[in-house]
């Protein structure tokens, strides 16, 4: 079987690749970033050659998807490639280009070709804030009051999906991911916060992070998201077409405090609330018990592991031996 994953060269992506390769997938991969280095940190040299093709595409280039997929007969679409939280705030123009129009583009595409499964990044900042909300765990399908543009688009883009699934008879999949990290993270408010947090400790630099310590998140270790994504791949005509997908709950004083505890040394500045750069960060805890009954997934990764994991495969990116 061919899967065409766009923004396979992301972080999520990459990871998705190496787990479709282990179950002996064939994987376009259409990214606007051709080089194979993020994907050779996963896949080995003769896995990449036989299993993968990688394309030079970008998602809002309708014609080229088109024939990307035609060409390659390819059976199932992951769709991961998006601009991030940060970037879109700062070019909302880009951000609506990539998020909006090459979300319809994917969409579109597997319709007019008869791809009937398709899986998409939304996210958790399609909720509002806490407070707006009367559970302590915000429901799957709880009223949607995105607070940035970036979830507004993903709000907008689980709207399209749906048209898509109820006109068409598509099979499409969402999956609103919460705070996903781990080494070789570059994009993103996570990404921002792990570097300060834990890639920066892990190469005995200090770290000053832009975020509160008493933030509650929901943090979703890499592997646990890829294997969320291939599972609902894998699985057909699911009752529920959006799934809240959320690790384990910590403060970020919590997370901090795991890092401290692997590396003893290391000097981690955590802002108050109201001196933090990213105020803005919402603590949310998010019901991800319809996941958990019509897909089976449970995350596997704790804090302490992942972090563990984190701070070695940080190190050995850059040419250091394992430090925990």
């Amino acid at each position: 079987m061919t899967y065409l994953v766009t923004g396979g060269n992301g972080f999520i992506g990459s990871h998705v690749v190496r787990n479709l390769i282990k179950e002996g997938k064939r994987v376009i991969v259409y990214d606007l970033n051709p080089s194979p280095a993020p994907l050779q940190r996963l896949i080995s040299a003769e896995e990449l050659e036989k299993q993968v093709k990688i394309v030079h595409g970008d998602v809002t280039d309708y014609a080229l998807l088109l024939k990307t997929l035609k060409e390659n007969e390819v059976e199932k679409i992951i769709h991961l490639a998006a601009v991030m939280i940060l970037e879109f705030n700062a070019n909302p123009l880009l951000g609506v280009k990539t998020n909006l129009e090459g979300t319809a583009a994917v969409f579109e595409a597997a319709r007019f070709l008869n791809i009937k499964k398709v899986v998409w990044a939304s996210s958790g900042s399609v909720f509002g804030p806490e407070m707006m909300y009367k559970e302590e765990y915000i429901p799957n399908d709880a009223p949607q009051y995105p607070q940035n543009l970036y979830g507004a688009a993903k709000s907008f883009d689980e709207i399209l999906a749906n048209h898509y699934t109820a006109r068409y008879g598509l099979d499409i999949t969402a999956l609103r991911f919460v705070m996903v990290y781990g080494a070789g993270q570059t994009n993103g408010r996570t990404a921002a916060i792990m570097k300060q947090m834990v890639y920066n400790p892990a190469l005995g630099k200090p770290g000053r992070v832009p975020a509160a310590a008493d933030n509650v998140l929901g943090w979703t270790y890499v592997d646990d998201a890829a294997r969320a994504v291939v599972m609902a791949a894998k699985a057909s005509n699911l009752k529920t077409k959006a799934f809240s997908v959320m690790g384990k709950i910590h403060t970020v004083k919590e997370v901090a405090d795991a890092v401290l505890n692997l590396l003893p040394k290391a000097k981690i500045d955590l802002m108050p609330l109201e001196k933090s750069a990213s105020h803005t960060i919402m603590t949310c805890k998010y019901d991800t018990s319809r996941i958990e009954e019509e897909l089976g997934f449970y995350p596997e990764w704790d804090m302490e592991r992942g972090i563990k994991a984190t701070i070695n495969n940080v190190r050995q990116e850059n040419g250091l031996s394992e430090m925990v």
